[in-house]
């Protein structure tokens, strides 16, 4: 027992829906403007967001949709997105997020695989869903957002929904059980596989909005950028409901651009920002960013890919800010540690969240505790933890032992409780006998000046198993060896850690997370 362990305060989590994180900022903030949606030159209150959802969730009414009936997002960042998420909680409908660069079969998998009745689409990708459309047989209706044409009987422009259905009296609105009915169907980033349907009640959403909105000490005043897409449940967690839900104020991007973003942090005064390591990368290397006026920016917070040290310290010199770590995943709504922002650790992702237990397992059988410092796979059990990942119990058995969520990654925990994540449990190298974290080398290159950006994947090697190989984008203007970088890590790492092939290219491939696509480097 870790007599030292740090504690959060327990925190209240109504059992509601998720709407009602809405409903009740409308009550005391109705007319505070909430979205600012800068490429539709739109500003949005509470209110307008409570009403024009209104009349969408109406339409849905009309239409038959029931709760637990899948509703799907094909859309960039925008004002949309939280009339339509808006409308579907309050009808009791999921929302299954697609991210809008999927090609045309992985929509059509999703959406089949969801079996989802309404589909919301961007315009500019209704060509890609009208070629597919005979081949998802659930889907009934399309409605078409910033809609130009009348395209056909199964499409509906947004606008004219919310004319015709725009409420004159309260929506009649269905029971919904937290605790049992979906609120949320993401499905997973699949770096490491297929992707799979993951299960979030309104109670998980409910409860970890609070947690992280807590843990990050963000509140009414705050001014967000939202530029992670809302998609990925690190962007729909926090501000689909986290923003709502303390009443602040965020600038919507519908696509990320470094110089873009940063005009936009320094006109409408932004005082937080919730990133991942790419945008910051991007960041560095936007020319004269000394000119940008960032004196209200007052913190800044990465999750998702792991964050270098070196880049940390290159942000905070820039910005003048503290920038800290918090970590999550889907399965857990997301978010299960964060720095708490007085007393942050460099490498630790921080302490569990408000009522969410964590331990670290021997990751061969997942039923021996570790000691403090060792590393293993990291457990957490708490009321943000999903219900299951959809069409796949065996999956579920594995990931759920006991009202404990695996998480598939490796980690260590100090004195007080601070984690460390060393990587995902499934990309650990195997080398003689050896397990090594790519995420720790590649930490150590990117501390070399003339590396931009790396990776480290564990390639088969006959008698050996799996040898570590690093994949480097150098700086430009700058030259650099295969045995140069092999030589770097030799110094700062155990002999069975040395990487031992290296191969220079012009870009990581990456997910919008972040997260490297390691199975590509893999397969070459």
């Amino acid at each position: 027992m870790r007599t030292s362990k740090l504690l959060r305060p327990s925190l209240h989590y109504s059992e509601e829906p998720v709407y009602h994180l809405l409903k009740k900022t409308v009550e005391h903030l109705p007319h505070k403007v909430a979205v600012i949606d800068p490429k539709a030159e739109r500003e949005l209150t509470f209110l307008d967001i409570d009403r024009e959802s209104d009349a969408l969730a109406r339409a849905f009414l009309d239409w038959g949709i029931q709760v637990g009936d899948r509703v799907s997002f094909l859309l960039p960042n925008g004002w949309e997105y939280f009339v339509g998420f808006y409308a579907a909680m309050k009808v009791g409908a999921v929302v299954s997020p697609m991210n809008p660069t999927l090609r045309q079969r992985a929509v059509k998998s999703q959406v089949n695989d969801a079996e989802s009745r309404v589909l919301l689409v961007q315009q500019d990708l209704l060509p890609m869903v009208e070629k597919i459309l005979p081949e998802m047989p659930s889907l009934e209706r399309v409605i078409i957002t910033r809609h130009v044409d009348e395209p056909g009987d199964k499409f509906f422009p947004l606008a004219r929904l919310l004319n015709q259905h725009a409420p004159s009296f309260t929506v009649p609105l269905p029971r919904i059980h937290p605790q049992k009915d979906l609120a949320a169907l993401p499905y997973s980033s699949g770096t490491a596989g297929l992707s799979k349907g993951v299960m979030i009640t309104h109670f998980n959403l409910l409860s970890n909005t609070i947690q992280s909105m807590q843990a990050v000490e963000a509140g009414e005043s705050d001014v967000f950028i939202s530029f992670l897409p809302f998609h990925h449940i690190y962007g729909f967690t926090y501000f689909l409901c986290g923003s709502i839900y303390l009443g602040g104020t965020q600038v919507v991007l519908a696509r990320f651009h470094a110089e873009d973003c940063l005009r936009l942090m320094e006109r409408y005064r932004v005082t937080v920002v919730f990133g991942v390591q790419p945008a910051l990368l991007a960041f560095l290397s936007v020319p004269e960013l000394d000119k940008f006026d960032f004196s209200s920016l007052r913190y800044i917070w990465i999750g998702a890919a792991p964050l270098v040290p070196s880049v940390g310290r290159a942000i905070q010199e820039k910005f003048r800010v503290p920038i800290a770590r918090h970590y999550g995943l889907s399965e857990a709504s997301p978010t299960t540690h964060c720095n708490p922002p007085g007393c942050p650790k460099e490498g630790s992702v921080g302490i569990a969240v408000s009522d969410l237990e964590d331990k670290i397992m021997d990751w061969e059988t997942g039923k021996k505790e570790m000691k403090t410092g060792e590393p293993g796979e990291l457990a957490v059990r708490g009321p943000n933890i999903f219900r299951g990942y959809w069409k796949h119990p065996e999956d579920t058995k594995l990931a759920l032992r006991d009202g404990w969520l695996y998480t598939g990654d490796i980690a260590w925990m100090d004195e007080e409780g601070y984690v460390f994540i060393l990587d995902r449990k499934k990309e650990m190298i195997k080398y003689r006998g050896y397990q090594i974290a790519p995420a720790e080398l590649e930490a150590i290159i990117m501390e070399h000046p003339a590396v931009k950006d790396c990776a480290v994947v564990g390639i088969p090697e006959e008698n050996l198993g799996e040898i570590p190989k690093a994949f480097i984008v150098k700086k430009e203007e700058v030259t650099l060896s295969a045995e140069e970088v092999m030589a770097f890590v030799a110094e700062r790492v155990a002999p069975y850690k040395k990487i031992r092939d290296v191969a220079f290219i012009h870009e990581v491939p990456k997910n919008q997370s972040g997260k490297i696509l390691r199975r590509v480097l893999k397969v070459g």
